[in-house]
């Protein structure tokens, strides 16, 4: 009996052990001038993954953050996926990271709070990206319009 609960317990422990090791980081800078020259970016803009991945986004310049756009984030609109982990990095200095696993599938809209009226936007797909929310979230919510824009062509990057 207490070799089988061993073998279960040993079994689990790889099996979960194999899960994280699948798990990819996808890293994202952010900056204050992109390699195309816009200012105020988040580089790339737009990250595709699968659930259980996880994003680094890396500090290359201070005055920035990112965060998920969601009411408990300052009152912002709703543009996560429904159940889906509410995030806010804070203000970071270069050098800084910070990490986020995300599980629920769809698009994960996020935002730089001082920088969202010049546009500082992005969004990250997981999974099934059409499970949303969409394009459509976005036009009905109420955003900067430099910050629809950004995300009529990431949407439209999607797509692709």
């Amino acid at each position: 009996m207490k070799a089988k609960l061993m073998a279960l317990v040993v079994g689990g422990v790889l099996v979960l052990a194999a899960n994280a090791a699948w798990a990819e980081v996808h890293e994202v800078e952010v900056r204050n001038l992109g390699s195309d020259g816009q200012r105020m970016v988040f580089e790339p803009a737009l990250v595709e993954m699968a659930p259980g991945d996880t994003v680094r986004f890396v500090w290359k310049d201070m005055g920035h953050n990112a965060a998920a756009y969601h009411p408990d984030n300052r009152g912002k609109p709703d543009l996560i996926p429904a159940g889906a982990k509410v995030w806010d990095s804070g203000f970071k200095q270069p050098g800084d990271s910070f990490e986020v696993t995300l599980d629920s599938e769809g698009v994960h809209h996020y935002y730089c709070l001082p920088h969202e009226g010049m546009g500082m936007v992005g969004m990250i797909a997981v999974g099934d990206a059409s499970k949303g929310p969409g394009l459509d979230a976005v036009e009905a919510a109420d955003l900067p319009e430099a910050a629809k824009v950004k995300f009529r062509k990431l949407h439209e990057q999607l797509k692709e």
